[in-house]
């Protein structure tokens, strides 16, 4: 997997993106034809200290890469994700971990929700 990185595509998962939420992550995503991109994001307003917002995206991204090797697997489905801590308070690891496991089963029920549709 690699890093979201670049304005263009930051800009078009934003613009036409579908998300879904889990009090405090929010995941914006896109189905695309290039390899699986995954971008974390934090705040600015309610994390002024880039050490609290680094530290916060560190424990994203490690919660992110173990939970979603396994959904991501399957080599007919590609997307671009962003995952946005929208919470106000520190997390904890053991927390981040509990909400993205919830976020992912509310993404998988979405696709599969847009797959009968």
């Amino acid at each position: 997997m690699k890093r979201l990185k670049g304005k263009k595509q930051i800009e078009q998962l934003f613009m036409t993106g579908n998300s879904v939420g889990a009090f405090p992550l929010r995941m914006v995503y896109l189905k695309t034809t290039i390899e699986h991109q995954i971008g974390v994001s934090v705040s600015k307003k309610h994390f002024k200290s880039a050490v609290d917002r680094n530290r916060i995206k560190r424990l994203l991204r490690v919660a992110v890469e173990k939970q979603l090797f396994e959904v991501l697997n399957s080599p007919d489905s590609n997307y671009c994700l962003m995952v946005l801590y929208v919470g106000k308070e520190m997390p904890t690891s053991v927390k981040l971990k509990e909400q993205f496991e919830f976020l992912i089963k509310r993404f998988n029920k979405k696709q599969l929700h847009e797959i009968e549709s």
